[in-house]
């Protein structure tokens, strides 16, 4: 572990610039909350197609038990009957959508990760350094020590009690860095970690098995990385079937999928690449009903939940669309959807809530709304 750096004031995004090479963003308990925010559910298709130097110190590395990065540690679970998967998605398909207490820093294009029961949102525009944490049971939101420079487009997930921060773009630019953070709640501080292999923005990151990965994104190449907490070091992997940028993760059942995004090439994806880490190996898996960028996804009951995102390659629309993937059945089903459409937004769960958390609702722009939606089945 690296420096510590104690906390100063945010700084307020100032623009937005075009850059076209990236297609980016141009132009428990639940709270109390609002009753439910009613939004007609579609069908299911047949046929699912700057402040004062910080503080130098050393925060030590967490002591954690050291996984065999060659031994499958997942327990598959018995597969379940037609009519039970059936229900199962039928069940998630049908909750409702409520809206809980507003972001104190109104922002998009950020990741968020849960440690214990909050959530935490580090940067993205409108605040580049922050750090604030949702009480999903108090519905309320504290502000923690900033981040130690400034990024969007930034991924995140965490481990062991520590939220792990990788990449992203600097304030005011659209260049990838290979930053990598480390924040500790508990001393409300940061630490600097070793770098990545190679510079990324836009792409996501999950936990697997005692490993932190970063998938796809912006810069360098389309490799998946690894990263190992307990040697701080990083080790790079098969890149998936399709490069994409502005996509989405998450990890399920042992495996990591990769769900849609886009590449400048080829526009906005459906499709979704799966991840085997005991033979480093990709295989496509199958595609979204809706080709979206800068999407929202969680892991919610044993399905994966994909919300909102954008088309900006091949039209201009912000989406509000919902869906479920049942690993199962293999399918992809629609759910009710956002209230409101939204872009560039991350998803968590806490205690079998879905919970999207600020993003934009304006395709190409980053008009931040800041507001808190959580979906309960």
């Amino acid at each position: 572990m690296g420096r510590l750096h104690t906390r100063f004031p945010s700084r307020t995004w100032l623009g937005v610039i075009i850059m076209a090479l990236i297609a980016g963003c141009r132009t428990n308990g639940t709270p109390t909350a609002s009753p439910p925010l009613t939004a007609e559910l579609p069908p299911t298709p047949s046929t699912a197609p700057e402040a004062p130097a910080p503080t130098q110190a050393v925060m030590p590395p967490p002591t954690i038990a050291s996984p065999d990065p060659g031994t499958e540690t997942t327990t598959p679970r018995p597969a379940p009957t037609e009519t039970t998967a059936a229900g199962a998605v039928e069940a998630l398909r049908n909750g409702a959508w409520q809206e809980g207490a507003p972001m104190p820093t109104a922002r998009s294009e950020m990741p968020a990760a849960v440690l214990g029961d909050l959530i935490y949102v580090p940067g993205g525009f409108g605040g580049e350094r922050t750090l604030e944490a949702y009480d999903p049971v108090g519905d309320s939101w504290r502000r923690l020590a900033d981040m130690p420079e400034g990024r969007h487009h930034l991924m995140a997930t965490a481990y062991a009690g520590r939220l792990y921060v990788f990449g992203g773009a600097r304030t005011g630019g659209w260049e990838p860095t290979a930053t990598a953070w480390a924040y500790d709640p508990v001393a409300d501080a940061w630490a600097d970690l070793a770098p990545m292999p190679e510079a990324r923005m836009a792409g996501a990151a999950v936990t697997l098995d005692g490993f932190l990965y970063v998938v796809a994104g912006a810069g360098g190449s389309q490799a998946l990385l690894r990263y190992d907490p307990t040697s701080d070091a990083w080790t790079i992997l098969a890149a998936p079937t399709q490069s994409r940028e502005h996509t989405a993760a998450v990890a399920l059942d042992g495996r990591i999928y990769a769900l849609s995004g886009r590449w400048s090439d080829v526009g906005e994806l459906s499709s979704v690449d799966v991840y085997d880490p005991v033979h480093d190996t990709w295989t496509a898996g199958p595609s979204m009903n809706v080709a979206r960028g800068g999407l929202a996804a969680a892991v919610l009951q044993d399905h994966i939940v994909v919300a909102g995102g954008e088309v900006i390659i091949t039209g201009r629309d912000t989406l509000a669309s919902v869906e479920l993937f049942s690993p199962s059945t293999e399918e992809w089903a629609f759910a009710a959807p956002l209230p409101v459409a939204l872009h560039g937004v991350p998803a968590a769960v806490v205690n079998g809530t879905l919970y999207v958390l600020g993003g934009s609702d304006r395709a190409g722009a980053a008009d931040n709304r800041g507001r808190v939606l959580f979906y309960q089945p």
